[in-house]
């Protein structure tokens, strides 16, 4: 099978299946390198508008141009260079236009509330904080083993609610990070599928359509010739040599 028809059948049939990583994981991998780099901001930017956040990334990612006009080079050979270069600005756009914003949009706030250990109060009142927590766990399990609407009387009830609110914060941490953690990878799903849409775009445009019958030609050019067709060929060279000798 022609390589660009196979392309578009694999393309056609994702469906509402998960994105397939596009362009050899190239938005993955951007972020992964965000992710990698994001300790490099410093807290004034994170404490102001997005705009120096997304110039930081936009500068990383500037590095990565390269990289990704390779990538649409190696999986785009049907197409023109023209054409190709008319793909790299679109996926350029969509980086940053659509994918840098929304990543500092996710992961602006995490870093600072990470830089903070994910509590509430500043550094040096941490301890004032998680014992806060604690007082909190006391309090609700003193309410339940108190309450008379709850058929739980045993005072030791009240540990376990004590722990829990002195790891609280802890588990606070937990739950942000994997919250993060899906966002990030919504982000990637849903740029690879923005992708995936530019690449069927092009892999069903004119230009692919011609390269596809330059190569089902060349494959035709290429394939065996059967006796039959030979013998058939022999005989008309034959009779059309006959005919120039003016032979009945």
């Amino acid at each position: 099978m022609n390589p660009t028809v196979g392309r578009i059948l694999s393309l056609l049939a994702r469906g509402s299946a998960p994105a397939v990583p596009t362009l050899d994981g190239f938005v993955d991998s951007l972020l992964q390198k965000f992710e990698n780099c994001r300790q490099g901001l410093k807290d004034e930017a994170l404490g102001g508008a997005p705009g120096p956040v997304e110039t930081f990334f936009l500068d990383l990612y500037e590095k990565e141009l390269p990289r990704l006009r390779d990538a649409v080079r190696r999986e785009e050979p049907h197409l023109t260079p023209a054409a190709r270069e008319e793909y790299v600005r679109k996926v350029d756009e969509l980086v940053r236009k659509v994918l840098v914003p929304a990543y500092v949009r996710v992961s602006a706030p995490f870093t600072r509330r990470e830089r903070n250990d994910f509590y509430v109060l500043p550094a040096s009142l941490h301890l004032v904080e998680r014992l806060f927590w604690g007082g909190l766990g006391i309090a609700a399990g003193s309410f339940v083993v108190w309450a008379p609407f709850i058929p739980i009387w045993s005072k030791d009830v009240v540990l376990p609610f004590a722990v829990a609110g002195l790891f609280f914060p802890n588990l606070r941490q937990y739950l942000s990070m994997r919250r993060y953690e899906r966002e990030l990878n919504q982000l990637v799903s849903r740029a690879d599928r923005e992708i995936g849409r530019i690449d069927t775009a092009y892999l069903t445009s004119g230009e692919a359509e011609a390269e596809r019958d330059r190569g089902e030609a060349s494959e035709a050019a290429l394939e065996p010739e059967s006796p039959e067709a030979a013998e058939a060929r022999r005989r008309l060279a034959a009779a059309l040599a006959a005919a120039a000798k003016g032979d009945p």
